[in-house]
C-alpha cells in the first residue's frame, strides 16, 4: 500500500508486522507455464481497490462500454478502507461477476490463526515504521470485522493468487505481487529501475512464455518494455496514482488502443495501456470520511492523497517502451523543467565537504605524475542524453583547436604518458579527429569514446577502419541491453543502429581477436549506484550475444549530479535523496583510485582540470601564481610537472560511492 518512491525513510521498530512475506504468499514455480486458463477480447486488470465501492462503479462502466468478450481480473487488495462487515460483503458480492484474486490483504484476513505480519505488505525498508504501524492498524479493524462473520471469511478461501488469459493470442500473466510471491515487491517501481532485475524478469517471461505482466501491490504505477514482453504495476485502482489527479489507474489489454488511456504501449498489435478509473470524487470522498475520522489511521495516510494524488508524475511510472496517452495532456501535463546549473551547484554546495570525509590526506593530490591524458574534444553531439554531465548536443559548437591538439599530443610525449584518451561531446564530429589519433597513435595507447550511433552516419563510418588499421581503443557507451530502456535515456531510433555499429566493429576484430579492444559503458537510468560490475557484465555478454554482438569489456559508472543530469533531478525531487544514497554509501577505500589521481583531463578550450566532471563546472587546475592552468603552459615548459593538488568539490561523491566509479568502471574489485 507505499511505495520506496519517496527516499530517506528510517527504520526504528524492528517487527516484522507489515515487514515480512510469510512462506505461504510463495507461488509455485509453474504458476504461470501453459496455455492461457481463458481468453477474451478485451482484459481489464484491476489491482488495489482497497474498499472503494465508487471505483467499483467505474470498473462497470468501462466493462460495459467495451465490443466483444470483455473480461475483468480483480487483482487483489480489493479490500482495505471499507472496514464493516457490510461493507465488505457489498463488495464482495458485486465482485462475484468477474474473477477476484487474492492480494495481501485478503490472504491475511482469510488466515485462521494472526502468525504476526500484519498487513502482509510487506514494506521495504524505505517506508517509515510509522506508515507501517498504522497499515497494520487499518488492516486489524476490517479483520475483526469479518472475524466475526465466519461466511464472509469462507468467501476468500480457496480464492487464486494467479491467473493467465489470452487476448490476441498472446499471454497474459496477472497476479498482485511478483511472480514469486503475493506481497512481492519486485515489481516495484524501484526493482524495475535495477537493469538486473530487467533481465531476470525478461529471462522469466522468456522461460513462461508471458507475453504481458500485470502486477499492482506497492500503490506506484510503473511501466517498462523488455525483450520478451511488457511489464506494468497499476499502481491503485481505488485511490489517484499521481499529483493533483482524482482518478485510479487500471490496466487495460486489447487490439485496439483506448481512447482515455493515461499511458501505454503498443507491441505487435497489442496494446497495453493504464485507462484512468473516474469513480466519484465527492462521493468517496463522503464515503471515506464517515468510516474514518481525521486521527485515525487511514486518514493520516491515505486522505490527503485521496484529495490532492500522490507526489509522483506520470513520467516517473514510465521506465521505458510506453508513452504518454490521449488523456495525459489535460489530466497529466509534463513536469517543467526550471533547475539551471547554478542550482545544481548550490545544492551539493550545501552537503558536507568531500574532503572532509576523507581518511588519506595523500589522496587530496595526484598518486605522482598522471599516466593518462584525456582530451574533450568537442562539446558538438549528435545525441542529447539525459545523463550528459557535459551537457552535449547538436546545438553545441565548441572544438578543440588545431593549436590546442598540437599541445596535447607534445604534452604526450612525456614519458610518463602512456594513454591519449579521447573524449566529447561525439568526439567524431571533431573535423581533425583523424589527424589527431594518427598522431597520437605514435606516442601512447589511444582509446576513443563513442556513442556508437554516430558511427552510421556515412560522413563519420570511415573512422571506423581508421580505428582499426591505428589499433585505437574503443569505449562504446551502451546504456542498457533492452532497447526502450536504453532509448529512454539516448533518444528514439538509438539502439538499433548501436548494435548495427557493434556487428560493424566485429567484423573488424574489435571485441573478437584480442587485439582490437572493444569495451561498454554502463550508467543507470535512474537515481541508483550501479549493479556489481561483474554480473552486468555477464548480463550484457548474454544479450548480445543473442544480439550476434560481443564485446571485451563492461564499465558500470554512476551518474554524476551535474550538468543536465543534476538538473534533472532538482526538478524531478530527487537530488536530496540521490545525493544521500552518494554520502551514505561513500567508500574510503575507492579514494586512492579516483581517476583524476591518474590522469590530465584536457577540455575543448585548452584549460586543464583534474577530470572531465570538474570541466563540466568550470573548476580548471590553478597556477601557482593565479589564474587556469592551460595545455600550452605543460607544452611550453616539458620541466613544468603534472603532479598537483586537485580542486574537489561535493560532486566527487559520485566516484566513491560503493564500488567506487571511474572511466574504467569500478574502482574497488571485490
Amino acid at each position: 500500500m507505499s511505495s520506496c518512491s519517496v527516499p530517506g525513510q528510517k527504520r526504528r521498530v524492528f517487527k516484522d508486522a507489515g515487514r515480512v512475506c510469510p512462506v505461504d504468499y510463495r507461488l509455485l514455480p509453474d504458476a504461470f507455464a501453459g496455455e492461457p486458463e481463458c481468453a477474451c477480447d478485451v482484459l481489464y486488470v484491476v489491482g488495489g481497490l482497497y474498499g472503494n465501492p465508487f471505483a467499483l462503479d467505474a470498473v462497470d462502466a468501462l466493462a460495459a462500454a467495451e465490443q466483444g468478450d470483455v473480461r475483468v481480473v480483480l487483482n487483489g487488495d480489493m479490500h482495505w478502507f471499507d472496514k464493516t462487515a457490510e461493507n465488505f460483503a457489498a463488495l464482495e458480492r458485486r465482485a462475484a461477476r468477474y474473477t477476484p484474486l487474492v492480494g495481501n490483504v485478503e490472504a491475511e484476513l482469510r488466515r485462521q490463526a494472526d502468525v504476526g505480519v500484519g498487513c502482509g505488505c510487506a514494506y521495504p525498508d524505505c517506508t517509515g515504521d510509522d506508515a507501517v504501524s498504522r497499515s497494520n492498524r487499518i488492516h486489524k479493524k476490517l479483520s475483526e470485522a469479518v472475524d466475526a462473520r465466519p461466511e464472509l471469511k469462507e468467501l476468500l478461501v480457496g480464492r487464486p493468487a494467479t491467473a493467465t488469459v489470452g487476448v490476441a493470442g498472446r499471454k497474459v500473466a496477472v497476479t498482485h505481487g511478483d511472480e514469486q510471491l503475493i506481497g512481492g515487491w519486485a515489481c516495484s517501481r524501484e526493482s524495475l529501475q535495477d537493469v538486473l532485475r530487467q533481465d531476470e524478469l525478461d529471462r522469466w517471461m522468456a522461460a513462461n512464455s508471458v507475453d504481458v505482466l500485470a502486477t499492482t501491490h506497492t500503490c506506484a504505477p510503473a511501466a517498462l518494455a523488455l525483450a520478451r514482453g511488457l511489464v506494468v504495476n497499476n499502481g491503485a485502482a481505488g485511490l489517484p496514482n499521481f499529483a493533483g489527479q482524482r482518478f485510479g489507474l487500471v490496466v487495460r489489454v486489447a487490439t485496439t488502443p483506448h481512447a482515455d488511456a493515461l499511458f501505454g504501449a503498443e507491441r505487435d498489435g497489442l496494446y497495453v495501456e493504464c485507462v484512468p478509473l473516474r469513480y466519484d470524487h465527492e462521493a468517496y470522498l463522503a464515503w471515506f470520511d464517515e468510516l474514518w475520522p481525521a486521527t485515525s489511521p487511514a486518514a493520516v495516510s491515505y486522505r490527503s492523497r485521496i484529495v490532492e494524488g500522490a507526489d509522483d508524475h506520470v513520467e516517473d511510472a514510465l521506465l521505458g517502451g510506453f508513452r504518454r496517452g490521449p488523456s495525459a495532456r489535460d489530466d497529466a501535463p509534463p513536469r517543467c523543467s526550471r533547475a539551471t546549473k547554478g542550482d545544481v551547484e548550490l545544492a551539493l554546495a550545501r552537503l558536507v565537504y568531500f574532503e572532509d570525509v576523507m581518511d588519506d590526506a595523500s589522496c587530496l593530490r595526484t598518486a605522482g605524475e598522471p599516466s593518462t591524458i584525456q582530451v574533450n574534444v568537442t562539446a558538438r553531439c549528435n545525441l542529447a542524453c539525459a545523463h550528459c554531465h557535459v551537457e552535449s548536443g547538436p546545438h553545441r559548437t565548441e572544438a578543440m583547436s588545431r593549436a590546442a591538439m598540437e599541445a596535447v599530443l607534445a604534452v604526450a610525449e612525456r614519458p610518463c604518458i602512456d594513454t591519449v584518451d579521447v573524449t566529447g561531446g561525439a568526439p567524431e564530429m571533431h573535423p581533425d579527429l583523424a589527424w589527431f589519433i594518427e598522431r597520437a597513435a605514435g606516442a601512447a595507447r589511444v582509446m576513443v569514446r563513442t556513442n556508437l550511433v554516430i558511427l552510421r552516419d556515412p560522413a563519420y563510418r570511415p573512422l571506423l577502419d581508421r580505428y582499426a588499421e591505428l589499433g585505437v581503443e574503443v569505449v562504446a557507451s551502451l546504456p542498457n541491453v533492452h532497447d526502450a530502456q536504453a532509448e529512454q535515456q539516448r533518444g528514439g531510433g538509438t539502439f538499433d543502429p548501436s548494435i548495427e555499429v557493434l556487428r560493424e566493429l566485429n567484423v573488424r576484430g574489435y571485441g573478437c581477436d584480442g587485439q582490437h579492444v572493444l569495451d561498454l559503458v554502463f550508467n543507470p537510468q535512474w537515481p541508483v549506484l550501479p549493479p556489481d560490475q561483474g554480473e552486468l557484465e555477464a548480463v550484457y555478454r548474454r544479450r548480445l550475444a543473442e544480439l550476434d554482438a560481443s564485446f571485451d569489456h563492461l564499465f558500470a559508472v554512476a551518474n554524476n549530479p551535474i550538468g543536465r543530469y543534476g538538473a534533472h533531478l532538482l526538478d524531478t525531487g530527487e537530488f536530496d535523496g540521490y545525493l544521500d544514497l552518494l554520502i551514505d554509501s561513500f567508500n574510503q577505500q575507492a579514494c586512492a583510485g579516483m581517476m583524476c589521481r591518474r590522469q590530465l583531463s584536457v577540455g575543448w578550450d585548452g584549460r586543464v582540470y583534474d577530470c572531465d566532471f570538474n570541466q563540466a563546472l568550470g573548476l580548471a587546475a590553478r597556477r601557482e601564481g593565479g589564474g587556469d592552468r592551460t595545455i600550452f603552459d605543460y607544452a611550453a615548459d616539458p620541466a613544468l610537472p603534472l603532479a598537483r593538488a586537485i580542486r574537489f568539490r561535493n560532486h566527487c561523491y559520485a566516484c566513491t560511492a560503493g564500488s567506487g566509479s571511474s572511466c574504467g568502471g569500478t574502482i574497488v574489485q571485490v
